[in-house]
């Protein structure tokens, strides 16, 4: 969990030095948006809040994905009632500590989503600057199918672990004397 927790914020340091080393190359005008071919069908003025959005913007997903796990574990221990959780009546009458064992293996999956989320962002950066620099003419639309799988397959993962990790306490629980 610790070595995926790590390598979101490495990826998103990857994700500042791509755009930073860029930005003094852009030309006048570069890609915003892309359409599902791939192509540009937006573009902005080269200015620095325009270039550095999209970095400022994963910094800020990347920290806020970095506190939930922390927050969930605090709500889980304070105010289980607001933690989501599967068999949620079955969950909350487990005690605190079973709750926090079942909430193990959810975190492990969020950070997961966290690292595939860190280089899809890292993805469109370098491409945009491979577009934008015409090394490149439409943004390969394979890798962000590629991208979209992994994060709905872990998101499934995420589901499942949580579902098995409540049945496995909830057995456990009930099953002692």
């Amino acid at each position: 969990m610790r070595l995926m927790h790590g390598a979101s914020w490495l990826v998103l340091v990857g994700i500042w030095l791509s755009a930073i080393e860029a930005w003094p190359t852009l030309p006048a005008k570069f890609p915003m948006h892309f359409d599902f071919a791939g192509r540009p069908d937006s573009f902005a003025n080269k200015s620095m809040v325009a270039w550095f959005l999209l970095p400022v913007f994963a910094s800020v997903m990347n920290t806020g994905l970095s506190f939930l796990a922390p927050m969930i574990r605090w709500m889980a221990l304070k105010h289980p009632e607001f933690v989501n959780m599967p068999r949620k009546a079955q969950w909350l009458k487990l005690d605190s500590q079973a709750r926090l064992r079942t909430l193990k293996p959810v975190f492990g999956a969020m950070r997961v989503l966290q690292l595939i989320v860190m280089a899809l962002f890292l993805f469109i950066v370098v491409s945009s600057v491979k577009v934008a620099s015409r090394q490149w003419s439409v943004l390969p639309t394979w890798p962000m199918f590629l991208f979209l799988a992994a994060i709905g397959a872990s998101v499934a993962w995420l589901l499942f672990r949580s579902i098995t990790a409540v049945k496995k306490e909830v057995k456990v629980f009930t099953d002692r004397p």
